[in-house]
């Protein structure tokens, strides 16, 4: 690894791997009475992670994604709350986030291949591993996935991003330094900001190319993450 510049690589796992159920999404606006475009509901994710960085929301204060959200859709103002609430049961919902992304896998080898160490690290309800390894992208340990060296999950560990001491302690788990390490993720207030406070280069994921505020490296694809570790 002498001609890499990281010696840890650390991804988010919700809009970065995996997506929520679009399936799932639409069945449960149709039971709500509402018809919706499926092909909408990619778009739909990252222009509610943007809405909650511009309003600064607190970790696991969704109103603003689920604003944008809706909105996104189709959903007029005066039907928004009540898509507020589907929304809101949906997220819930235990195994929603199941819906693996276009360039998982890809990124996932690629990233694997360079021999840099991977650790998931997402703010979840402490069953972000099982989920994950369920979906057959990875795995920590040798597996039929890419191999990962561990995944830390803020509802196991009791602390979230954008706090620093969750990649603190994702950086003790490989041994790493933090101007070693990278962190991927969409999310500007929770990845971007807690990986800068903890000393860890953030890089965000834009695959719709809506972030050209942001102040820190942006990538389309995981795939395109190899290239910065070089």
């Amino acid at each position: 690894m002498a001609d890499l510049n990281v010696d840890v690589v650390f991804l988010d796992a919700g809009g970065v791997l995996v997506g929520p159920s679009r399936d799932v999404i639409r069945d449960r606006f149709a039971a709500a009475g509402f018809s919706i475009d499926p092909d909408l509901l990619f778009e739909a994710h990252y222009r509610g992670v943007q809405a909650i960085d511009i309003a600064e929301a607190a970790p696991e204060v969704f109103d603003d994604y689920h604003r944008a959200y809706a909105a996104h859709i189709g959903v007029d103002e005066v039907s928004a709350p009540s898509a507020s609430a589907v929304l809101q049961g949906l997220w819930e919902l235990s195994g929603l986030w199941g819906e693996i992304l276009p360039w998982a896998a890809d990124g996932l080898a690629a990233i694997a291949a360079t021999g840099v160490p991977i650790v998931i690290v997402s703010n979840a309800d402490g069953t972000v591993e099982e989920l994950l390894t369920g979906t057959g992208l990875l795995q920590v340990g040798p597996g039929p996935g890419t191999e990962v060296a561990a995944v830390v999950d803020s509802g196991a560990l009791g602390i979230a991003k954008p706090d620093p001491a969750i990649f603190h302690h994702a950086l003790g788990l490989v041994g790493a330094t933090p101007d070693r390490a990278i962190h991927v993720g969409d999310a500007y207030q929770y990845d971007v900001r807690g990986a800068r406070a903890a000393g860890v280069r953030p890089v965000l994921l834009d695959p719709l190319g809506i972030r050209t505020e942001a102040d820190c490296d942006r990538v389309a694809s995981l795939v395109e993450v190899v290239a910065l570790l070089h």
